[in-house]
């Protein structure tokens, strides 16, 4: 928990948090934050609905939760002249007393574009807002390590340098429903991994080739192993025919769970494999380690999943030339460095150590 938090008596706060699951996860101790030093404030969120089909929108994760009290959803790019003049007319309905920038910056303009539309929508009172350098850019932490998204977002709203992430988060009581009956029938749910081949941006893509060689040697190594397969509908096809000839039980929940279920289903799993994705976000909230593979987009540890004992498989010859600014940056095809017998050891190393609450 933090050491101090000075309690203010607010109205509303709007939170303005651009993306999808992993943006709403990595939000989540700065909520916390909020939630602590703004006690009696109502948040609403201000997002916006992801272009990609296939990336589950933040509501997906924040919604009805005690996080926020309300989320305003933009269209893709806005959606044009009527959906943004209608959105500030529900804004200024409501009236927020200020707005709280939680999102990765855009660019100048964009940043300027942003300020007079909160303007316009009545709002005269910011917080966070990046115009400086200060978080537009990530703060080394030592050796190859950088500051987490979630440790920027936390540093726009706090002077406090010794502060904690408090990554507390309730889940609905309907969606532990959801994942108990789902789960309760399933042979492997004793003794299974947590799989996401999933990727939005074609740079994150390890591939087929690849993913085909880690699973013939999972499968020969534990020909019980049971594969809880998790992501979208549109992801579900391409998991079944590179999981065809796995010979342990196979949960194929691709676009049939929401992602909270999906993490509470997730919560059993001896470790969670696939690429930096909401999916590896949802394993990492309810505390499962993680094999996780990234391209080299952003520095190392900035969409790092939190916590304890994962294995993280990174370009780490090419950290020298990958920016420390904020924002979307292509990687090429540095995911491609990283090998499957690379994947397979870190495999190994969590198969024999078991989960985190056997450890």
């Amino acid at each position: 928990m933090f050491h101090s938090v000075c309690i203010v008596m607010s109205g509303k706060i709007l939170i303005y948090r651009r993306g999808s699951i992993g943006d709403a996860i990595v939000t989540i101790p700065a909520l916390n934050y909020l939630r602590a030093r703004e006690e009696n404030a109502e948040i609403r969120i201000l997002t916006n609905l992801p272009v990609m089909e296939r990336a589950a929108p933040i509501s997906s994760i924040l919604q009805g939760t005690p996080l926020c009290d309300g989320i305003f959803e933009l269209r893709p790019g806005g959606g044009g002249l009527s959906a943004l003049s209608e959105t500030r007319r529900n804004i200024a309905s409501w009236g927020p007393d200020k707005i709280i920038y939680l999102s990765e910056p855009s660019r100048p303009f964009g940043l300027l574009r942003e300020y007079l539309y909160f303007r316009s929508c009545g709002i005269r009172k910011f917080e966070g807002l990046p115009w400086g350098s200060a978080l537009r850019t990530y703060l080394q932490k030592g050796g190859l390590q950088w500051e987490s998204e979630s440790e920027r977002l936390l540093r726009a709203i706090t002077a406090d340098e010794n502060h904690d992430l408090d990554w507390e988060f309730r889940f609905r009581e309907a969606d532990q429903r959801d994942a108990e009956r789902i789960i309760s029938g399933w042979p492997g749910k004793e003794n299974y991994i947590a799989l996401s081949i999933g990727a939005k941006l074609p740079d994150k893509d390890w591939g087929d080739q690849n993913w085909s060689v880690v699973f013939k040697h999972l499968a020969t190594a534990e020909p019980g192993l049971g594969l809880m397969v998790i992501g979208a509908e549109q992801e579900r096809e391409r998991s079944q025919n590179l999981l065809a000839d796995w010979s342990g039980p196979v949960l194929n929940l691709c676009g049939e769970s929401t992602p909270l279920v999906s993490a509470l289903l997730m919560k059993e799993a001896r470790f969670y494999l696939g690429h930096d994705s909401g999916p590896m976000h949802l394993a990492a909230l309810v505390g499962v380690r993680c094999v996780a593979l990234f391209s080299a987009r952003a520095k190392p540890g900035v969409w790092f999943p939190h916590g304890p004992g994962h294995e993280i498989l990174y370009p780490w010859e090419l950290v020298p030339g990958v920016s420390a600014k904020t924002g979307l940056k292509t990687a090429g095809n540095s995911i491609q460095s990283v090998q499957p017998a690379d994947v397979i050891e870190a495999c190994r190393k969590l198969l024999a150590a078991g989960t985190l609450a056997d450890a």
